[in-house]
């Protein structure tokens, strides 16, 4: 582009890129992934043979167990991490999650919903009271229900973002729990 010229960016520009993540929350969530590998090598070795996901996957929480320099497990677990994005959200979180009990997903299904309805002042209070959380993650979850339900989508589309909202709520709990 020559100097002095500007380029100049329509509405077009920007919805294109609606709903695509920022490589910051791209990265944010590599490291959610890592640390819910970190929660699954936690797993005793039948507990983790049962799980419904890819052999490789397997292959690399059993051997985390057996690694012990600490730099050789952080990358193992980066390497879960990479692997766990090939796999279903809310599979693995439903194997997780028992251990948090009713009670618990209940008060975050409470939560999910307070900040559907009220936005940002619950949404910053939710992230003093679980510091794994993003404000901002929240807020884009949180816009992308209401435009759903302005724009009159589809039961199943609504649901969908609904479904990856109360994921995000179910990681941050468990990190936050972990931390």
């Amino acid at each position: 582009m020559a100097r002095g010229t500007q380029q100049r960016y329509t509405d077009e520009d920007f919805e294109s890129l609606d709903g695509r993540a920022s490589r910051t929350e791209q990265k944010k969530a590599v490291q959610r992934m890592a640390a819910l590998g970190e929660q699954l090598a936690q797993l005793n070795p039948k507990q983790i043979q049962k799980l419904p996901v890819d052999e490789r996957l397997i292959d690399a929480l059993l051997e985390v167990q057996k690694i012990s320099s600490f730099e050789a497990r952080r990358r193992q677990f980066q390497r879960v991490g990479k692997l766990l994005r090939n796999e279903n959200e809310t599979t693995i979180l439903s194997y997780l999650t028992p251990q948090q009990g009713a009670k618990k997903q209940m008060q975050l299904m409470r939560w999910v919903d307070r900040m559907i309805d009220q936005g940002d002042p619950i949404i910053n209070e939710f992230s003093k009271v679980f510091n794994a959380s993003e404000r901002h993650t929240l807020r884009q979850h949180v816009l992308r229900i209401h435009r759903d339900i302005k724009q009159q989508v589809s039961e199943e589309e609504l649901a969908a973002s609904k479904l990856k909202f109360v994921n995000y709520v179910q990681q941050v709990a468990l990190l936050s729990d972990q931390g």
